[in-house]
């Protein structure tokens, strides 16, 4: 018998349990469903009969879950279709800038596998995903602003949207920036050839808890020949200004989770902005909040406010320029 039909045994098993009747194959006579079942007068934990049964069905139940609830995301990612409100975070290729990336049209073409890649139950998907990604000798910014940044917003519009659970937007958020990670890392051994790489430092605030934007803005910046520091792991703590006071950087990228942080993000910004030694820094302000909201960070003294990982990447080059 398959592991997948075993798995749906056992959830049968368990759901006779709850309907009033013992686990098959226990031997014990029936009982009635009293709200106590499986469960003695003065124990009220699990046996480990029960503990088997569940732990079964929960690792059997979950990829299923994964896959079968993402079926909309994939779907969507995959129709050539744009609804009547344009969101040129899920269709970029509607922006004339965007559109003069190298490899575009190769690149959107991948849409599909990847969304699926991300939800199907089997992992492997991964390292094919990657090893065909290389292949395609497709600019990781095209890459960036085009595939990986689309996808990602069709999470966040699924979570937003209540479509999606916590469990699921975690599995594929996971397996986009491992994605992400792993080809701007190999990417980058190849770009150090200019003699005064620029310096980027990216760090994020608290509420930031989903941070595969600050990994495709960090690819981009990488793609672009820039050096990179921080990422999702710098909160706006006393290690960013560690990091500000010991190296030098041309920009300061910060991304900001929740709209209710724009305070905390404007007081980080006085504060860097009050060492003089730091005054040819320029700040940029992005992620879901400014998104979502990017009147509420107009004033509060960064040098740009993107709302895209594209208006990162036209600032980058004009200072690269």
């Amino acid at each position: 018998m398959s592991e997948t039909a075993q798995a749906d045994d056992r959830e049968g098993d368990m759901a006779g349990d709850r309907l009033g009747g013992p686990p098959k194959g226990t031997d014990q006579p029936p009982y009635k469903n009293d709200g106590r079942a499986g469960q003695n007068a003065g124990d009220p934990r699990l046996s480990s009969l029960e503990q088997k049964i569940l732990e079964s069905a929960i690792r059997g139940a979950v990829p299923r879950l994964v896959e079968a609830a993402q079926k909309e995301f994939v779907t969507d990612l995959q129709d050539d279709k744009v609804p009547p409100e344009i969101d040129l975070h899920l269709y970029p290729e509607l922006d004339p800038k965007a559109r003069e990336l190298p490899g575009m049209e190769k690149a959107i073409t991948y849409r599909g596998a990847l969304a699926q890649v991300l939800v199907q139950a089997d992992p492997r998907g991964h390292r094919e995903m990657i090893e065909e990604l290389q292949r395609s000798d497709i600019p990781m910014h095209t890459l960036a602003i085009h595939l990986f940044s689309p996808v990602a917003a069709q999470l966040g519009r699924l979570w937003c949207d209540d479509e999606t659970d916590f469990i699921q937007v975690a599995v594929a958020s996971t397996r986009l920036g491992m994605i992400v990670n792993h080809l701007s890392q190999n990417r980058s051994q190849t770009i150090r050839d200019r003699q005064r790489a620029r310096r980027v430092l990216l760090a994020r605030t608290q509420g930031a808890m989903h941070t595969i934007g600050v990994s495709i803005v960090a690819s981009c910046f990488r793609d672009m020949g820039w050096d990179v520091d921080g990422g999702a792991d710098l909160e706006l703590d006393d290690s960013l200004y560690m990091r500000l006071s010991n190296s030098s950087y041309a920009l300061l990228g910060i991304s900001v989770g929740r709209v209710d942080e724009v305070e905390e993000c404007a007081e980080a910004i006085r504060r860097v902005q009050s060492n003089r030694a730091l005054s040819r820094m320029k700040i940029a302000v992005g992620g879901p909040a400014v998104m979502k909201n990017p009147v509420a960070f107009g004033a509060i003294g960064a040098d740009m406010v993107a709302k895209s990982a594209l208006e990162v990447m036209q600032l980058a080059d004009r200072m690269s320029a």
